[in-house]
């Protein structure tokens, strides 16, 4: 949640370089939108990354740094790409920046997280357990989150 959420709550406001550089799609919408840019990536993989390393002193003091590291790392590049492959499916279907898409916009990054975990053979991997208190918690969670970040002016939509 934090490589999904930190962009929204670190560069509210801020114009970035999109990702798609304004291109369109064969179908004439564009490929992302103005609203996935380079450097909410970049926020996104740093913050995930940060977490991961908070979570594990925290929690799991043991683990090797090397392994903590890797395992923030490539699960907030999956979340990332988890967010960006669901807005790229949204503008196909004629869906805008903040139009609501139920579950896809909830699960979009835990999804894209698991799958990247699940490829990398040196990171943490994620159990059947916490892959299904993930699917029932987090969009809660989500929910939760958006509607503060909407109250405090850092969406313009509450979900």
């Amino acid at each position: 949640m934090a490589a999904n959420g930190a962009p929204v709550a670190l560069l509210a406001g801020r114009k970035g370089t999109p990702i798609d550089m304004g291109r369109t799609f064969v179908d004439g919408r564009r490929v992302l939108g103005d609203g996935k840019t380079f450097e909410g990536l970049l926020v996104g993989l740093a913050a995930g990354t940060i977490t991961a390393l908070v979570v594990a002193a925290l929690v799991s003091p043991a683990l090797e740094m090397q392994t903590v590291v890797l395992t923030g790392f490539v699960s907030s590049a999956g979340a990332m790409f988890g967010d960006l492959a669901k807005s790229f499916f949204k503008r196909r279907a004629g869906l805008e920046r903040g139009e609501r898409l139920l579950l896809a916009d909830q699960l979009d990054f835990f999804l894209g997280a698991t799958l990247f975990l699940t490829f990398c053979e040196r990171c943490v991997k994620p159990v059947l357990e916490s892959f299904v208190a993930g699917l029932i918690l987090i969009p809660l969670l989500h929910a939760l989150t958006n509607y503060i970040a909407f109250k405090l002016g850092l969406k313009s939509v509450p979900w």
